[in-house]
């Protein structure tokens, strides 16, 4: 399944586990790059999901004190 398939709370769970390991582990350095760079698109991933609920937020707020 495709990252952005997944739930917010599935990415956010495997970026936890990704920390876990990067910190708890000696890696080689190819394993802890690839950690590294899905690291990387997890956390825009997740980024980009929160702009967007804090953007419909913002809107719905706006639109309620209109009324």
């Amino acid at each position: 399944m495709s990252e952005e398939k997944k739930s917010f709370e599935e990415r956010l769970s495997r970026l936890d586990q990704i920390v876990a390991k990067v910190e708890g582990e000696t890696l080689p350095l190819d394993e802890a790059m690839k950690l590294f760079e899905e690291g990387k698109k997890l956390i825009d991933s997740l980024q980009s999901e929160l702009k967007e609920a804090e953007e419909k937020i913002a809107k719905s707020l706006k639109g309620n004190s209109e009324n």
